[in-house]
């Protein structure tokens, strides 16, 4: 029996320590009902029911993605971030594969033309 009521004491204060965190961090634009202070004394006063309340009363529920109420700047995958995909391409000229292999295979034809005067005839 002991156990038992250390086991319900020791899930009383981790909860009481979860809730009292959560309340003290959590920023003001999602607190609702009393001012951030007054819940934070409240849990500390009312160990169980202040966090009990501060859950169901307290906060405003988060909003994402799937978090309702939409809107606001949720996490986006790589798939709708336009930076990540590359977006729209710089003002300016446009180079392609095929030019810059132009370019190389022009180069590598000067360099072998020009290491080709050894002084003897081509055969």
């Amino acid at each position: 029996m002991v156990r038992l009521w250390l086991v319900i004491v020791v899930a009383a204060v981790a909860f009481t320590v979860y809730a009292l965190i959560d309340c003290a961090t959590m920023p003001r634009s999602r607190v609702r009902s009393l001012r951030k202070g007054i819940w934070v004394l409240l849990v500390v006063v009312l160990p169980v029911v202040g966090g009990v309340l501060w859950f169901l009363l307290g906060r405003t529920p988060a909003r994402g993605p799937r978090g309702g109420g939409g809107g606001g700047a949720g996490y986006r995958g790589p798939e709708d971030d336009p930076d990540f995909l590359g977006g729209t391409t710089p003002p300016g000229p446009q180079s392609d594969d095929k030019d810059q292999d132009d370019a190389t295979l022009r180069s590598l034809e000067e360099q072998f033309h020009d290491g080709d005067d050894d002084g003897r005839p081509d055969r």
